[in-house]
C-alpha cells in the first residue's frame, strides 16, 4: 500500500494553473503553549508549507514533559497527573491517552487497574488478551501446570497438522483414563493418527522447559520457547510485526518483572501476576480515560492528552529507514500534540530493554523548542549527549540507504519474475526496476529480497542470431560498470569479472564451467560479443571467455 505523500500539496499549486494557497492558521482549539511546542517541532520537516498556527484562545498552563527512569515510572506519573486534574474537577472522559503503537499500552493498562482508574481501549483489545500475548502465556502454563484450556489454545500454534479429530480423539482417551489432555498425548505418540502430526516437537519443548523452568530466569525460558515453538519464527514469515512488537514488549514486561518482585519471582509468580489482567472483564464505563493510538486520534480533540512512549524505536518507530517516513513520522508527532485543547503532558521513560538496549528520549523531545516545555525533570547531560549521538548516528544511516545492487544489473523478484534496475530512489529507498512481464516500472523497497541474476542466466536466454538482443546484453554486461557493481562474494564468473584471475586452477576452473554452458545452450564454441559504439562484433576467443566477452573494447 503507497503511503501518504507530502508531494500532493506541495506541487499542487505547479501542477494546477490558476490555483491559489490560502493558509487557514487561525487555531481556536489549542492554548498558545501547545501551538508553540506544536509549531516548534514540524519546523524540522523540510517537506512542508511554511505556516504557524496561531492560537485564538489564552491561558497559561505550560506544556509538560516528564522523563521517568522506568516504565512503571512514568505510567505512575500519568496515573498521578490524572489524580490532579479530578482534584480540580475535571473528568475521565475528558483525557486521552495517546502513543504510536499498541504495545506501549501494556504498562499504563497495569497501573489503571491497579489505581483502579476507569479507562477504555478506543482501538486494539487489552494487552494481555490479545491473541499472540494468550498464546505464549499458555506456552508458559503448559511448562508449569499443562492444564486442558492452555493446550487446546497451543496445541496448533503454530500449525502441526492437530485438527478436530486428533483433538477429539485426545478428549475421548481423557476422559476414559481420567488423565490431562496433555498425558493422552504423551501416551499416544505412537498411535498413526498422533504420530503423523508434528506434535513431538511441541512435547519436546514442553517436556525441556518442565524440567529447566526453575534453573532458568523467566527472560531466558520464555525467549527459548519463542524460538524453540516455532511461535516467533511463524510471524516473522508472515510479517506479522504489529504482534512481533507485542511479544517484544511481553519480554518487557517479564525483564521488569524480574528486576522489581525481588525473590518472588518465579514463572509461577508470574503467571499469577498475568492472570490478574487477562481475566477481567472490563464493561465500557462513559466516564472512563480513553486510550487509543495516535492514528486513531487524528481528526479528534480532548482537553487533556498525554503522549507516552516517547522513545526512540517507539515514536519515531524502528521501522523508519527513509527520510520522507522520518518526516511522516513528525507530522504524526505534531497531529498528536495538537489533539489537545487546553493542556498537553509528553513523557517517556530510560532504562534497558529486555534485549538490553538503551531507551532514549524521542528526537521530537528535542525537536520541540525547550522554551515551550516545562521539563519537571531535568535531563542528565550525559543523557543528552548519548542520546544526540544515537540519533546523529541514525539519521545518517537513514539519509545514505545502503543499496545492494546498482542501476542496470538484472534481478529477479520471487513474484514479479526478472527485471532490471532502471532507477534508485534513494529519497523513499526503493528500487526503479521494469520487469520483463510488466508494461511500467515498480518501485521496491532496498530490503525486498532480490536475486542478482548471473551473466550467463542472463545469456542462456538471448538469442546470439539477433544482433539487437545481443547489443543490449553487452551493453548491460559492460566491463567497467561491472567492475563497479559485482561483489568479491558472487558467484565464480563474477569474481573473474572484478580483476584478472589471481591462479591458473580457478582460471582453468572458470573456462571449463563456461565451455559445459557454451555447450548445453549451444553457442558456437569460438564466437563471443563484446560491446562496442558499432554493436556486437564476432571474434575468436583468446584467453579467459569472460574477459573477450565483458572487456571494454578499447
Amino acid at each position: 500500500m503507497e503511503r501518504a505523500r507530502i508531494e500532493y500539496i506541495l506541487d499542487f499549486e505547479n501542477c494546477h494553473e490558476g490555483t491559489k494557497t490560502i493558509l487557514l492558521n487561525k487555531n481556536y482549539r489549542s492554548t498558545p503553549n501547545i501551538l508553540d511546542a506544536s509549531n516548534s517541532l514540524i519546523k524540522n520537516n523540510k517537506k512542508r508549507i511554511d505556516k504557524e498556527l496561531i492560537a485564538m484562545k489564552e491561558t497559561n498552563v505550560p506544556t509538560i514533559y516528564k522523563h521517568a527512569r522506568t516504565t512503571k515510572m512514568e505510567a505512575e506519573w500519568i496515573s498521578n497527573q490524572i489524580k490532579s486534574l479530578l482534584e480540580n474537577g475535571k473528568k475521565y472522559s475528558n483525557i486521552a491517552i495517546l502513543y504510536r503503537a499498541h504495545f506501549v499500552s501494556r504498562s499504563i493498562e497495569e497501573i489503571f487497574f491497579r489505581e483502579k482508574i476507569p479507562y477504555t481501549l478506543y482501538s486494539g483489545i487489552e494487552f494481555y488478551k490479545r491473541k499472540e500475548v494468550k498464546d505464549i502465556v499458555s506456552y508458559l502454563r503448559m511448562v508449569v501446570y499443562a492444564d486442558d484450556l492452555s493446550f487446546q489454545r497451543v496445541i496448533n500454534e503454530p500449525k502441526r497438522n492437530f485438527g478436530k479429530k486428533r483433538m477429539l480423539f485426545l478428549k475421548e482417551y481423557a476422559e476414559l483414563h481420567n488423565c490431562s489432555l496433555y498425558n493422552a498425548l504423551k501416551d499416544n505418540m505412537e498411535d498413526n493418527l498422533i504420530s503423523s502430526t508434528d506434535a513431538a516437537s511441541f512435547v519436546g519443548v514442553v517436556e525441556k522447559y518442565s524440567k529447566l523452568f526453575k534453573e532458568l530466569s523467566l527472560s531466558d525460558i520464555l525467549s527459548n520457547i519463542l524460538d524453540e515453538s516455532g511461535y516467533e519464527s511463524m510471524l516473522r514469515q508472515a510479517g506479522e510485526q504489529e504482534r512481533l512488537d507485542n511479544l517484544s514488549e511481553l519480554k518487557q514486561s517479564v525483564f521488569e518483572f524480574e528486576k522489581t518482585s525481588g525473590e518472588k519471582n518465579s514463572l509461577e509468580e508470574y503467571l499469577q501476576n498475568v492472570a490478574l489482567f487477562s481475566n477481567v472483564d472490563k464493561d465500557y464505563e462513559k466516564n472512563s480515560v480513553k486510550m487509543m493510538t495516535i492514528h486513531t486520534a487524528k481528526g479528534l480533540e480532548f482537553p487533556y492528552v498525554f503522549i507516552c512512549g516517547l522513545n526512540e524505536g517507539i515514536f519515531p518507530s524502528k521501522h523508519v529507514d527513509t527520510e520522507d517516513k522520518l518526516e511522516e513520522e513528525r507530522r504524526m508527532a505534531y497531529v498528536a500534540y495538537t489533539r489537545a485543547e487546553n493542556a498537553l503532558f509528553l513523557s517517556d521513560a530510560e532504562g534497558l530493554n529486555y534485549d538490553n538496549s538503551f531507551r532514549y528520549p524521542s528526537r521530537f523531545i528535542f525537536n520541540t523548542d525547550k522554551a515551550y516545555l516545562s521539563y519537571s525533570v531535568e535531563l542528565e547531560e550525559r543523557l543528552i549527549d548519548d542520546a544526540k549521538e544515537f540519533i546523529k548516528t541514525n539519521e545518517e544511516k537513514i539519509l545514505m540507504p545502503i543499496t545492494c545492487f546498482h542501476i542496470g544489473d538484472t534481478v529477479k523478484h520471487k513474484i514479479f519474475g526478472t527485471g532490471r534496475i532502471i532507477d534508485i530512489k534513494n529519497e523513499i529507498a526503493a528500487y526503479a526496476i521494469k520487469f520483463d512481464n510488466a508494461q511500467t516500472e515498480r518501485n521496491l523497497s532496498i530490503k525486498t529480497p532480490l536475486e542478482r541474476v548471473s551473466m550467463l542466466k542472463e545469456m542462456e536466454k538471448t538469442d546470439f542470431s539477433d544482433k539487437t538482443e545481443s547489443k543490449e546484453l553487452c551493453e548491460v554486461f559492460d566491463g567497467e560498470k561491472q567492475k563497479s557493481t559485482i561483489s568479491e562474494t558472487e558467484n565464480l564468473e563474477a569474481i573473474c569479472l572484478k580483476e584478472e584471475m589471481k591462479t591458473p586452477e580457478l582460471k582453468n576452473e572458470i573456462e571449463d564451467e563456461i565451455m559445459k554452458c557454451k555447450e548445453e545452450w549451444h553457442i558456437p564454441k569460438n564466437l563471443a560479443f563484446t560491446a562496442t559504439n558499432e554493436g556486437c562484433e564476432q571474434k575468436e576467443i583468446k584467453g579467459s571467455f569472460f574477459r573477450s566477452i565483458f572487456e571494454k573494447s578499447k
